[in-house]
């Protein structure tokens, strides 16, 4: 996520672990330094995330045409 602010990134991080789909380690180091990895309940996302990526990928042409006739309607 490029455009992403940090502080943008670190509220949903912070919502993903609440939820505990994601856990957090934090290193005592300096730089300070954050892992994040995905929970055994977090894993069980995968198949539908995977599912959504195949959806796009199939209908990938559409939806650019789509945007790009959306984005040329509104300079």
């Amino acid at each position: 996520m490029p455009d992403a602010s940090r502080r943008v990134l670190n509220i949903q991080l912070k919502e993903l672990e609440e939820h505990e789909l994601v856990s957090k380690v934090i290193y005592p180091v300096v730089p300070p330094k954050v892992e994040y990895s995905l929970t055994d309940f977090g894993k069980t996302l995968i198949p539908v995330i995977s599912a959504i990526g195949n959806w796009g990928d199939e209908h990938e042409e559409r939806l650019r045409s789509l945007i790009l006739k959306r984005l040329d309607s509104n300079p």
